[in-house]
């Protein structure tokens, strides 16, 4: 005999039977996304679920680059309206709050941080559920812990600790050594801006327009036809008389005075091309003086061979601190047993970097095995709240901690120094069962 269930019955038979999964509230505004996502975990062991995410960027193109008042300012008229539309998308009100809020508390410009944090203050408040602040690059290094959306490869795994992470955005650029999800060894950091930055200003410098010039540039050099892009490979930049461009590029510390000291430098890849700029127009090159412009032919040049030798440093930077730390015959021989490399950051998006990393890097540990390289979602290279959401998870969960309601944004803060800055408050497992209800 079948017995039908009246509707209120059923609707009562499901509400009060136990949920067994919690969902995490987190926001991001280092910079000039304004930034939310949720994400829900059924099990401590189980990657999260992203249920949805969501980023507006503010426009910069035409000023220039991103000013801090103003990226401020469109954080203060973007939030509340976004999360507005993203609670009321997910279902989520004080009556069904989400169990956890992560926000990125640092590093980052101090004003855009600031936005989101009050703002995640007083939905915590209001919703009485704990909060978490949460350390930007460690967002980006968790990434690939989440499965690429699309093409997942067969058998694929998230990185297991130790492993190595090449964080590389708009503000930082490091190898970092992680152990743990708390400790974090910077292996090489670089000596003036980050590759982000150079890539955008060296775009900005040939004229291209844009608000994200990184993938500008990008997409200006995968425009040149192939047969030039050989030639241009097979050219010598070393002397200006090498080549018929008069042009002269080096990679940066080849020949360091102190050998122990392996650092990453951008800036001299703009200063190249400024003082070729000068070089150009004193040379007699009249319809470009006239425009303020290089020739169609100059411009891809330039445009190849920096995007070329900016990776090309990297990946050299990178086997010089290999062969250093790597092997027990060099040195200390930290990186030993490391098998994983992850590429992330909003410059882990250029595909010419993932596949010089992958072809070119000459380390092999014990029994000559290769790296598994993991390279994040495309989607989830640039910055977003999905990172800040998981990193904050496993802060609560593995470490325990949540963040103090009278903290406030830290404008530089060391991945190094993860656990020594203020405001981080012990959580029992009473309370991380009740928020977690596994």
């Amino acid at each position: 005999m079948v017995i039908r269930i009246p509707r209120c019955s059923r609707y009562f038979i499901r509400r009060s039977s136990p949920r067994r999964h919690y969902r995490v509230l987190a926001i991001e505004s280092s910079c000039d996304d304004s930034c939310f996502a949720l994400l829900e975990r059924n099990h401590p062991n189980e990657t999260p679920r992203i249920i949805d995410h969501v980023k507006k960027t503010m426009h910069s193109a035409d000023v220039g680059g991103i000013m801090p008042t103003v990226a401020y300012n469109y954080h203060m008229s973007t939030i509340a309206n976004l999360c507005t539309e993203f609670c009321g998308k997910n279902q989520l009100s004080a009556q069904s709050p989400p169990d956890l809020i992560c926000v990125t508390r640092g590093p980052g410009m101090a004003g855009s941080l600031s936005s989101s944090t009050e703002f995640a203050k007083g939905l915590s408040v209001a919703w009485n559920v704990p909060l978490v602040g949460v350390h930007h690059m460690l967002g980006h290094l968790l990434t690939s812990f989440l499965p690429p959306a699309t093409n997942l490869p067969p058998g694929w795994q998230p990185p297991k600790f130790p492993f190595l992470s090449l964080l590389c955005s708009g503000g930082h650029t490091m190898l970092v050594l992680s152990e743990s999800i708390s400790k974090h060894e910077i292996v090489i950091n670089t000596s003036d801006i980050a590759v982000g930055d150079s890539l955008d200003k060296c775009a900005r410098e040939l004229g291209l327009y844009g608000n994200m010039l990184g993938p500008e540039l990008e997409k200006f050099v995968n425009s040149i036809p192939l047969e030039e892009k050989l030639e241009l490979k097979s050219l010598d930049f070393s002397n200006r008389d090498c080549n018929r461009y008069n042009y002269r590029l080096n990679l940066p510390y080849l020949s360091p005075k102190d050998p122990s000291m392996i650092q990453f430098s951008f800036a001299q890849f703009l200063s190249s091309i400024r003082d070729y700029r000068l070089s150009f127009y004193d040379g007699g090159a009249e319809a470009e003086k006239n425009t303020g412009e290089f020739d169609l032919k100059t411009k891809q040049m330039l445009a190849f061979i920096t995007q070329e030798y900016i990776f090309d440093h990297i990946v050299d930077r990178i086997n010089r601190a290999l062969k250093t730390h790597g092997l027990g015959r060099f040195k200390d021989g930290k990186l030993i047993g490391v098998r994983d490399f992850v590429c992330s950051g909003g410059v882990a998006a250029n595909n010419l970097l993932r596949t010089k990393l992958a072809a070119n890097l000459k380390y092999r540990d014990v029994g000559d095995t290769p790296f598994r390289f993991h390279f994040p979602d495309l989607s989830l290279c640039t910055d977003n709240a999905v990172m800040i959401g998981l990193a904050g998870m496993e802060i609560f969960e593995k470490l325990k901690l949540k963040t103090d309601l009278g903290f406030t944004p830290i404008r530089k803060w060391p991945l190094t120094d993860l656990l020594t800055v203020d405001s981080w408050v012990n959580v029992d497992d009473n309370e991380i069962g009740k928020v977690c209800k596994y």
